[in-house]
């Protein structure tokens, strides 16, 4: 006798009561096959569906792509309400002219008005280049450019209508380095000052000494440079601070004239930039009170 197609057998002679346990699993089982058909025809019927839809969706809208379609639903240009006639914005302009830059001061006199005294130019006591380190030790006043060069300079700087020359003298390292700055009435002139120099036999800065500075240089054997940038020419001359004559390459006084070079060149830059910082101010708190 079977309990159900495919159940437990019960064969005769055995026991009359029926194995509930394997009747129980066989029932799941039965019923789990029947779920899974269930389940799998709904998605065949809901695949047929969709596309029987589809088809007649497509059908309809013939040649029509359905951003057509979604298209056609607008309205016209024309009927959409535009804004308000002539209602276009306006702006204040709040640009500012074109900020001055510091070449601009230092290389014209109209524009260039800030003090050209020592303690002005100069400004820190020291001079520091790359870590070296120079106590200023002695400052002259702007003055005669004839006076503080040698006769051959002198000459040329005349001759180019120079009107003013600071000198400042550094020590440090055993050695001194007088540094030399030249103002003139235009860029012009102090790049014609700068080039007659070069071919001019020893035109040079003359050494400031004094106020506890060594007479240095006396013996000959000195370090000199000559530079030229926007209306300003500069000069340095240095050496050994017991006065004895210097020679060779890499040399502590020869370092001190490139030093010195550097640190005039620092400083004419420096007065360019703090007067071009203060016109910028003025241009900015100019248009503050405009508006």
């Amino acid at each position: 006798m079977s309990y159900g197609q495919g159940g437990p057998q019960w064969t005769p002679g055995g026991s009359n009561t029926p194995d509930w346990d394997a009747l129980a699993a066989d029932a799941e089982r039965r019923r789990r096959r029947r779920r899974t058909t269930v389940i799998l025809g709904s998605a065949a019927a809901a695949a047929v569906i969709g596309t029987a839809v589809a088809f007649a969706v497509v059908s309809q809208s013939g040649d029509d792509s359905p951003t057509d379609q979604a298209s056609a639903t607008l309205p016209e240009p024309t009927d959409v309400p535009s804004g308000s006639a002539g209602a276009e914005p306006t702006w204040r302009d709040v640009s500012l002219p074109p900020l001055p830059q510091p070449r601009e001061f230092i290389s014209d006199a109209d524009k260039d008005t800030a003090p050209f005294d020592a303690e002005t130019f100069w400004g820190g006591e020291d001079m520091e280049i790359d870590g070296r380190t120079y106590a200023r030790a002695a400052t002259g006043p702007a003055g005669d450019c004839a006076e503080a060069t040698s006769d051959a300079l002198g000459t040329v700087l005349a001759e180019h209508d120079c009107t003013a020359l600071l000198r400042a003298t550094f020590t440090g390292g055993g050695v001194a380095v007088t540094v030399g700055v030249a103002q003139f009435a235009s860029e012009e002139e102090a790049q014609a000052a700068r080039e007659a120099q070069q071919g001019t036999q020893g035109a040079s800065l003359q050494p400031l000494t004094g106020d506890g500075v060594p007479a240095f240089c006396g013996q000959g054997g000195c370090r000199t440079t000559a530079n030229q940038v926007g209306r300003y020419t500069y000069y340095t001359i240095a050496g050994n601070a017991d006065g004895s004559p210097d020679s060779g390459e890499g040399t502590p006084a020869q370092q001190a004239a490139r030093d010195g070079n550097d640190h005039a060149f620092n400083r004419i830059i420096q007065r360019g930039e703090a007067q071009a910082s203060a016109s910028a101010d003025a241009l900015v708190e100019e248009r503050r009170r405009g508006d």
